[in-house]
């Protein structure tokens, strides 16, 4: 008999683990405290009830620690999607509360319980992990520092005609910025315009540090990848911060079991853009809007990169231009075509940095 199957709707202050068993029927739910212990007695009641397997939504956010502890407790744990949970809770027509999603969540994975693994990194790679935290606070520090760049281009436009007199209108906000040292802060003007000149002259230190902080994360990573033993920077167009981007979001490679799911989960599997074209292959596509975006985005930053640089590149576009294809057809197609090629060389990666480890044992 298929043992039961667990699920967990994970908060910021608590969890809530349900229990259903091989037919999808309810054994039992119970809420814990998002803590060291509360992990303990949720692990106490899954194994009471004989649970070898376990499903848990939002396993990169909420619900990190707790899929960590269940992995450290020998549980099989899954990555549930939430659409797959809230399939479950519509086709009962069920209200939506922990309870109800967390046995959703179990209902989901014993509906399909070749779900891939949980999406938590210290689970799949401390190495991935370190990389995502240096990548989180590089990503941090460069939406703080464009914000406040915003904020200067409006302060600029609104400094007094005899401070904007010694600048120019054009190049970028930066440029502009450092131009700002070589006015003499006592310049006769307005109050308003004295205490935004001041302000803004103090910015420019501010903004120099930030760009040394965030040069420094970039040559990090670098070294964290060169450690990873990586090859995605070998991609034309894929540089640290791209190759880091997919090593994170992407976590285990292996949960792709073929080029086609990768395709579909970043968003450039092909969409027909028609529904009533019967079983032939579509004649037209369509933009995914669905996907991991910013996987896509590195792609289609590494697509324009090779149309640049890489005559094998520049061969495929002008290809499928005379096949017909629009100028964005072409461009999701070749991006179809480095999707494969990414997911090739995280399988090989995947292989080989194993590999010790299997000639070990």
């Amino acid at each position: 008999m298929t043992p039961p199957v667990g699920g967990i709707d994970p908060h910021q202050d608590t969890f809530t683990a349900g229990i259903v068993d091989h037919r999808g029927v309810e054994i039992t739910h119970e809420t814990f405290d998002n803590t060291a212990a509360g992990y303990g007695e949720a692990i106490d009641l899954l194994d009471a009830h004989a649970v070898c397997q376990v499903g848990v939504e939002g396993s990169a956010k909420w619900g990190a620690h707790v899929a960590i502890a269940l992995t450290a407790a020998g549980f099989d744990a899954r990555e549930v999607p939430a659409s797959r949970s809230a399939a479950q809770r519509r086709s009962r027509q069920l209200g939506k509360t922990d309870a109800v999603d967390a046995v959703a969540s179990a209902r989901a994975l014993l509906a399909e319980p070749t779900l891939g693994p949980v999406q938590t990194l210290e689970v799949y790679d401390p190495a991935v992990a370190e990389i995502e935290a240096v990548l989180e606070h590089r990503r941090a520090l460069v939406a703080a520092r464009t914000l406040g760049l915003h904020h200067v281009a409006d302060q600029i436009s609104k400094l007094p005609t005899e401070i904007r007199d010694q600048l120019t209108t054009n190049g970028k906000i930066e440029a502009r910025l450092r131009r700002l040292e070589h006015i003499d802060p006592d310049t006769d003007t307005t109050p308003a315009g004295k205490y935004r000149l001041e302000w803004l002259q103090a910015f420019i230190g501010q903004d120099r540090t930030a760009r040394r902080e965030i040069r420094r994360l970039e040559r990090l990573i670098d070294e964290l990848l060169d450690r990873h033993g990586t090859t995605l920077r070998d991609e034309p167009g894929i540089g640290p911060i791209s190759a880091a981007t997919l090593l994170c979001e992407v976590g285990d490679p292996t949960r792709f079991d073929r080029e086609s799911k990768f395709a579909r989960w970043c968003g450039t599997g092909a969409v027909a853009l028609s529904s009533g074209e019967g079983a032939a292959n579509p004649v037209k596509h369509r933009l995914d809007f669905r996907g991991n975006r910013r996987i896509n985005s590195v792609l289609h930053v590494a697509s324009v990169t090779q149309q640049r640089t890489q005559p094998q590149a520049i061969a495929y576009l002008a290809k499928k231009a005379t096949e017909g294809k629009t100028r964005r057809e072409a461009r999701r197609a070749h991006k179809r075509q480095l999707a494969n090629r990414v997911i090739r060389r995280m399988w090989r990666d995947e292989q080989t940095r194993n590999q010790p480890f299997a000639l070990a044992a």
